[in-house]
C-alpha cells in the first residue's frame, strides 16, 4: 500500500520519518559521521533541509508547529524536493510558510491544507506540490523508511532504516518487473581476500543488473552464469584522468563459480578504508589530468576521514516471493 501511494504521486524516491522520534536514529548516525565530514553533520543537513523544504527534520523548528506524531514524508522528483508533514497548529504554519516562500518565490511552492503542511523547491516545485497533494498520509511500522521508484528491470525497493551513533542498517525488499533477482546459494570464496567482493547466485534480473553495472563502469561484461564471484582486487589512482580512464584504474575480475553450501544468495563486502588508502595516493598535480582524477582527489579530501572510520560496507540477500529479493545493507561508523 505504501509503495502504491508513492508511485501514484509520481516521485522518484521518499524518506518517511514516523513522528518526531523518526529522525533520532538518523541524527545520531549523522552526528558520528559529522565528526569526520562536516558536510554530513546534522547541522549541515539541517541547513539543506531548511533551504529545500523549510523544516529541519532533524531539529524541527517551533514556528512550523509540526505535530509530535504522524509521518513526515520527504520526496525527490526530477531534482526537486518536497515535504508532507502533519501539523498541530495550521495558523502558525501558514505564517512560517509565507516567510519561507517569500525568501525564494521563483523556486518554492507550498500550501497548508487541513492539518497538513506541503512544501516543495526546485525548477518544477509547483508540479511536485500538485503530486504531494495527492499523496495521502499513511502509517508505518518502525521509525524510518526509504522508498525508491525503480527503473527497468526493477519495479522499486522499500527499506526500513535502523540508525544509531554506531552505524546504519537498511533491510528491505527489492522488486523486479519480470524475472527473479536471486536464485540459489552464493558461491564460496573471498574470505580475508580483496578490498571488494561480490558472491551471488543470480536470476535473470540479477544478471541483467550486474551486466548493467559493469557496462557503466566501462568493464568487460561479467560471465552470463547463474553463480559467480566478482572481485575488486585494487585501485590504481595513477590511471585516473577523465571518465574513460575508470576501467584502467579498477582491477576487477569476474568468474563463474559453482553454487556454495546453503546460505544467502548474495554476499557482498567493500572495505571503505582501502578505497581511501588508494585515493590518498593522489596529489593536486594528479587532479589536473582530468575531471575524474580531480573528483577522486576531492572525494579523498572531503570524505577520507569518514571512509577511514566507516565500514566495511556489507550486503546480503535472499530470494523472496514473486522474484523479489530481501536485502540487508550494513554500514558501521566509528
Amino acid at each position: 500500500m505504501i509503495v502504491a501511494l508513492i508511485l501514484a504521486a509520481q516521485v522518484d524516491g521518499a524518506l518517511v520519518l514516523n513522528g518526531r522520534a523518526g529522525a533520532d536514529g538518523l541524527k545520531a548516525f549523522l552526528t558520528t559521521a559529522g565528526t569526520h565530514t562536516r558536510s554530513l553533520s546534522p547541522g549541515a543537513i539541517g541547513d539543506l533541509l531548511r533551504d529545500t523544504v523549510g523544516v529541519d527534520l532533524l531539529a524541527e523548528q517551533a514556528q512550523w508547529s509540526l505535530a509530535k506524531r504522524g509521518p513526515r514524508t520527504l520526496v525527490i522528483w526530477h531534482k526537486n524536493v518536497g515535504l508532507s508533514a502533519p501539523l498541530s497548529n495550521a495558523r502558525k504554519a501558514r505564517a512560517a510558510l509565507k516567510t519561507w516562500l517569500a525568501a525564494a518565490p521563483k523556486n518554492r511552492a507550498g500550501r497548508v491544507t487541513g492539518n497538513r503542511l506541503f512544501t516543495a523547491s526546485g525548477r518544477e516545485a509547483s508540479a511536485l506540490l500538485k503530486s504531494l497533494l495527492r499523496l495521502k498520509p499513511f502509517r508505518t511500522t518502525g521509525l524510518a523508511w526509504v522508498y525508491v521508484n525503480g527503473r527497468p528491470p526493477l519495479q522499486g525497493a522499500t527499506f526500513r532504516i535502523d540508525a544509531s551513533s554506531t552505524g546504519l542498517v537498511a533491510r528491505g525488499l527489492v522488486t523486479p518487473l519480470r524475472e527473479p533477482i536471486l536464485a540459489g546459494t552464493a558461491p564460496a570464496g573471498c574470505e580475508g581476500g580483496p578490498p571488494g567482493c561480490l558472491r551471488a547466485a543470480l536470476g535473470g534480473t540479477g544478471r541483467e543488473l550486474l551486466a548493467f553495472a559493469f557496462a557503466r563502469l566501462g568493464l568487460p561484461a561479467p560471465p552470463d552464469s547463474p553463480a559467480l564471484i566478482a572481485r575488486l582486487l585494487g585501485i590504481d589512482p595513477q590511471q585516473l584522468s577523465d571518465a574513460p580512464s575508470l576501467p584502467r584504474a579498477l582491477h576487477v575480475t569476474a568468474t563463474a563459480e559453482p553454487p556454495g553450501p546453503p546460505g544467502p544468495a548474495l554476499i557482498g563486502q567493500l572495505d571503505l578504508a582501502d578505497i581511501d588508502q588508494a585515493l590518498a595516493k593522489l596529489s593536486p598535480i594528479d587532479a589536473v589530468r582530468g575531471a575524474l582524477a580531480a573528483e577522486a582527489y576531492a572525494a579523498h579530501l572531503l570524505y577520507g576521514p569518514l571512509l577511514r572510520n566507516a565500514g566495511p560496507l556489507t550486503m546480503t540477500g535472499t530470494p523472496a516471493a514473486k522474484g523479489a529479493a530481501e536485502i540487508e545493507i550494513r554500514l558501521p561508523v566509528r
